[in-house]
């Protein structure tokens, strides 16, 4: 489900100064959390599509920082939040000025759940 990092049902998750690159275009989103509870996200850098939804995808994942991150090149969007069940996710600071829209909301999530400190 993801070129680089795929988290499923995980709790605790520190991530730190990653970066994700693919050698011909990939669909895929870079990142996926998938029922991610209480996760750090410092660092990361990976590249984008303008043709795919966005560079992580969340799906009901709470308490989430990404802190200090990069999209590398054009992107739809940096995140995709998916689900009613998504809460507390923050985005602080980066680089994500290559990314059409900062967030993209789907399947019933709430513009409330993240919060853009860019």
């Amino acid at each position: 489900p993801a070129y680089g990092l795929y988290a499923r049902n995980v709790r605790g998750l520190s991530v730190n100064n990653v970066r994700f690159e693919v050698t011909s275009p990939d669909l895929r989103p870079a990142v996926v959390f998938d029922h991610v509870e209480d996760a750090g996200v410092n660092g990361l850098s990976g590249q984008g599509n303008p043709d795919a939804a966005s560079l992580v995808r969340l799906v009901d994942t709470r308490d989430v920082l990404f802190s200090a991150s990069r999209v590398l090149t054009p992107s739809a969007a940096l995140l995709q939040v998916e689900g009613a069940g998504n809460r507390g996710i923050t985005v602080d600071g980066g680089d994500i000025s290559k990314a059409a829209q900062p967030v993209k909301l789907a399947n019933n999530a709430t513009k409330d759940s993240v919060k853009l400190r860019v």
